[in-house]
């Protein structure tokens, strides 16, 4: 569960594209102070709005609301040979990261390393299998 509050979850993915209020406003029909207002919390974007924030940046609904942190990723400009091969890259990822996770625990369990950050240490993994191949 995301623990975002909406406005704050606007704001961030406003800010992590490095767009100004106007320009976000511009792109979804509606004014700057009204950008500002959802970002302050003094005013809920409609129904409508919400979706085109969603579609913006490229995130779910659910994902502004809170109530999930799922990434979307739009792949509709791919064809269906290349959707298929990044669906393939993403399950060999979760694949990875269940035994990468487990031989995690397992060394800073068994005192054998300072193991402390699981994201780098899956990456730094997988960068070294998919070398050995």
């Amino acid at each position: 569960m995301n623990k975002n509050t909406l406005p704050e979850q606007i704001k961030k993915l406003r800010a992590s594209k490095k767009m100004t209020l106007a320009v976000m406003a511009e792109r979804i029909g509606v004014t700057t102070s009204a950008i500002a207002a959802y970002e302050n919390g003094n005013r809920t974007p409609s129904l409508d709005v919400l979706v085109k924030i969603a579609r913006l940046f490229n995130v779910t609904t659910d994902n502004l609301l809170g109530c999930t942190n799922k990434d979307l990723i739009d792949l509709s400009d791919l064809c269906f040979t290349q959707r298929e091969n990044i669906r393939s890259l993403i399950l060999t990822y979760r694949k990875f990261n269940v035994l990468a996770t487990r031989a995690f625990s397992e060394t800073r369990f068994s005192g054998m390393g300072e193991l402390d950050d699981i994201e780098s240490y899956l990456s730094e993994s997988f960068d070294s299998f998919m070398n050995g191949l």
